[in-house]
């Protein structure tokens, strides 16, 4: 429980902590009908991974990769691998999580919501095979 309490606060870092003060005024473009895929991170608020992200206990964490996978039955999920290097013993260790949740097309955007790994939402839009992503006022911008 730990461990799964642990790779949470992880994700969470990852999304409020990347490198800078979230963007409020992001505009997603219009998605298309077809969002169905399997989408690699390109960049998050502007960097591209892997990059690293200081903790609060003086780790590092460094994201490695991040899938999201979106499926036809309005579910999605998104897989992210991470190294943490731990200052209190210098080790580094793999680490990875894994959120998911289901989705709906309105207005224009899918709008997300976590059914596991929190209850986050947020909204996305797909154009070609792109995934534009807006967490909490961060972009993330993925690539089918």
């Amino acid at each position: 429980m730990r461990r799964l309490l642990a790779l949470c606060g992880a994700v969470a870092l990852i999304a409020c902590n990347n490198t800078d003060q979230p963007d409020l005024q992001i505009t997603l473009p219009t998605t298309e009908a077809n969002v169905v895929g399997t989408f690699l991170l390109r960049s998050a608020n502007g960097t591209a991974p892997p990059y690293a992200i200081p903790t609060t206990n003086g780790d590092v964490l460094t994201l490695l990769n991040d899938r999201m996978v979106i499926h036809e039955d309005l579910t999605w999920a998104d897989t992210i691998n991470f190294r943490r290097d731990r200052f209190i013993d210098g080790q580094s260790v793999g680490e990875f999580s894994v959120t998911s949740g289901t989705y709906n097309i309105a207005d224009g955007h899918i709008n997300f919501t976590k059914t596991k790994g929190g209850s986050d939402k947020f909204i996305g839009a797909v154009v070609g095979n792109d995934l534009s992503v807006d967490f909490n006022g961060r972009l993330f911008l993925y690539t089918r």
